[in-house]
């Protein structure tokens, strides 16, 4: 038997694993004893994940679509096709979509051949969408973009505060590391409308109706200056606008936010001396389908650096990213407002560094993410796609009237049906690359297993296919492009495949000043002064909401259910959450709407009885489940069903799975 170490690639934790290979193949899995973050342990998806790498649903030669049927080809027919194919194209009639389960050498290369080859802008990820937006209000405030703490220090918390979602599903193993901490008396608090296994973990639970968390953390920044308990000479040194929000909060009226948000005044003050009094202190929000919005994010981040706990030791925002490689995604610039490094996509300097770098001309027109690339009246006519199934279902009609889809993944999915041309492309265990988790730590993973039959890594596909488009591209191996990628993207400027080999991951920025990672940031080392984030704008993308009133009375959310996080590959072909959702599918087969207590009496409901959720356009029909987690006047939809999405959730409200604060006015209707 031989065991090979390696990283799980389900969430954003990144958690050490040791592969059995037999026979090239995975056949178990196991914890890695000595990882500094899982220590030794897995959730129950990363148990499975060998079985996932078993599955026969391979793809293993390139394919052209003729008619209704696929043609198998030659590596070198597909990419003469496709080449050919993509000249007919400008730019702007290209789109990228690409992986945040793919190395970050391979999307480093997606998007090189996106902006580089094609001089496409098009270029984004479809899966959590608030990391995006958390990047931003972290960098305009502190010059960092993700993870401001360390997670190693965790456990020695005098504070924990944790926003929406549910990180006991999303990330098991880090909400392991807030219960241990809330065993050695951390005083653990969780606000979120919905009860969650994590607010029963906690010693308070706020629950502020939906829509409100942004008003009811200013609330706690005005009782911090209201009371004095802010070190103002200090802010005055370390905060450049710092007398501007202290005339912003002036003008805060705490008496309307309570009445808002519903929670009590004593309970919001007890929180914030708590809050203060901490040395140290930490925030955890998902950035996932239960995002927070930026109005939230923004006072999140002022409210810790109000307090004194950003950039300190000890303390730290901490984004949680649901998919393994989502933040490394961001990192290799896999955005229409981001370059690799976070160089900002609309500064002419931006994009002249990349120009020398690369060196290529690069066209500088906003690009735009996957979404509206693909509303019907976008000039867009190609799609190229990494690795993706979920988000098929929302725009089937208008991907199918693309004259050409490029699929490069390892596994048959609604993707593959559709497209016009298919590269088989190795998986995680199958190649060389590095991965980085939420914490900022890039992983090494190895090849453990050769592929089947000819399937090529995509770095090598990319790489063909540029020199056919007349791209001298000469890399040899995901190392040479890592190489690469350290010139490039100055958080990795100190890092290599021989330098991660023998580590369990290093921890971006990795340079000169830290040749062996930075494990938090620091006020006396940081790039710039921080800035309390002031401006109200709201993310571009995010709707307007309209009030419940007599007509809708009810506030519909929707979250994940159980195991089954993302509609995708991984999740359906492992055994325990293929389970979960199969047995949730046999009590509820069409999916079902939570209802609470109250309400369900009120109303006469009765379990699994059938009900019509009506919104001002569209109804779905579902069974109820009463449930004490939700707050009465509030509705809850897992997203798990595959045939309810076009019906009610994607085709009318997508709006709904980007911002946990959002809800949709509907009403709730008995069927005879």
């Amino acid at each position: 038997m031989s065991y090979h170490r390696g990283i799980c690639n389900f969430c954003g934790t990144g958690c050490g694993h040791l592969l059995l290979v037999e026979n090239n193949r995975a056949r178990g899995v196991y914890p890695l004893p000595g990882h500094p973050l899982s220590r030794g342990r897995l959730c129950v998806r990363g148990w499975h994940i060998h079985e996932l790498l078993q599955t026969d649903e391979r793809i293993i030669r390139p394919m052209v679509r003729e008619g209704e049927t696929f043609r198998t080809v030659s590596y070198q027919e597909a990419i003469d096709y496709t080449a050919r194919e993509l000249k007919k194209f400008s730019g702007r009639e290209v789109a990228f979509l690409g992986s945040p389960r793919a190395s970050n050498e391979e999307n480093y290369l997606f998007g090189k051949f996106a902006r580089a080859v094609m001089k496409s802008n098009n270029i984004s990820l479809s899966s959590d969408a608030g990391l995006e937006e958390s990047a931003r209000v972290l960098l305009e405030g502190c010059g960092w973009p993700a993870m401001t703490g360390s997670l190693s220090g965790l456990r020695q918390a005098d504070f924990i505060l944790v926003l929406g979602g549910d990180l006991t599903r999303q990330n098991p193993i880090i909400a392991s590391e807030i219960h241990f901490a809330r065993r050695a008396g951390a005083f653990l608090v969780t606000i979120s409308p919905r009860k969650t296994q994590m607010a029963r973990l906690s010693r308070i639970h706020l629950r502020p109706r939906p829509g409100t968390l942004s008003m009811l953390l200013l609330a706690m920044a005005r009782v911090l200056a209201d009371e004095d308990l802010i070190d103002r000479e200090s802010l005055a040194g370390l905060v450049e606008n710092w007398q501007a929000y202290s005339e912003y909060l002036d003008s805060v009226d705490r008496d309307e936010i309570f009445r808002l948000t519903g929670v009590e005044e004593k309970e919001v003050i007890s929180l914030a001396r708590k809050l203060t009094a901490a040395k140290s202190a930490f925030a955890f929000y998902p950035v996932g389908i239960q995002s927070l919005d930026r109005q939230s994010m923004a006072a999140l981040f002022n409210l810790f650096l109000l307090a004194g706990k950003v950039g300190r030791p000890g303390c730290g925002l901490c984004p949680l990213t649901g998919i393994s490689n989502l933040l490394g995604s961001l990192d290799m610039g896999l955005s229409p407002s981001f370059l690799p490094g976070y160089f900002p996509a609309d500064r002419e300097g931006s994009w002249k560094r990349l120009e020398e770098l690369w060196p290529v001309r690069l066209e500088r027109w906003p690009g735009k993410n996957a979404a509206a690339c693909l509303l019907e009246d976008n000039p867009v006519k190609a799609l190229l796609v990494v690795d993706h199934d979920e988000e098929i279902i929302r725009n089937l009609n208008r991907i199918k009237k693309l004259e050409l889809v490029v699929y490069f993944g390892a596994y048959q999915n609604a993707f593959s049906r559709l497209a016009k041309v298919i590269f088989p492309r190795t998986t995680y265990i199958e190649g060389d690359g590095t991965y980085t988790n939420s914490e900022r730590r890039v992983q090494l993973s190895q090849k453990k297993v050769d592929p089947p039959g000819e399937v090529r890594p995509l770095w090598e596909i990319l790489s063909r296919l540029a020199g056919s488009l007349g791209h001298d591209w000469n890399y040899r191996s995901a190392e040479d492009i890592m190489s690469e990628i350290s010139r490039v993207v100055p958080q990795y400027a100190g890092l290599s495949h021989l330098k991660l080999k023998d580590r369990l991951g290093i921890k971006w920025p990795a340079d000169e000043r830290h040749p062996e990672g930075t494990d938090c940031l620091l006020a006396e080392e940081a790039s710039q002064k921080f800035r309390f984030v002031l401006d109200d704008r709201e993310s571009s993308d995010r709707p307007r909401q309209s009030s419940p009133g007599q007509e809708f009375p009810f506030q519909l959310v929707i979250g994940r259910s159980n195991y089954f996080w993302h509609q995708n590959s991984i999740m359906k072909r492992t055994f325990i959450p293929r389970r979960e959702y199969n047995a949730l599918l046999l009590l509820y087969p069409k999916g079902f709407v939570e209802v609470s207590e109250e309400d369900a009496r009120a109303l006469g409901l009765r379990e699994k009885q059938t009900v019509k959720i009506i919104s001002e356009k569209a109804e779905v029909r579902l069974a109820v489940r009463i449930s004490p987690d939700i707050l009465p006047g509030m509705l809850y939809i897992p997203y798990f069903v595959d045939d309810m999405i076009p019906e009610f959730l994607h085709r009318q409200v997508a709006e709904l799975e980007k911002y946990e604060e959002f809800f949709l006015p509907v009403r709730l209707e008995k069927v005879a």
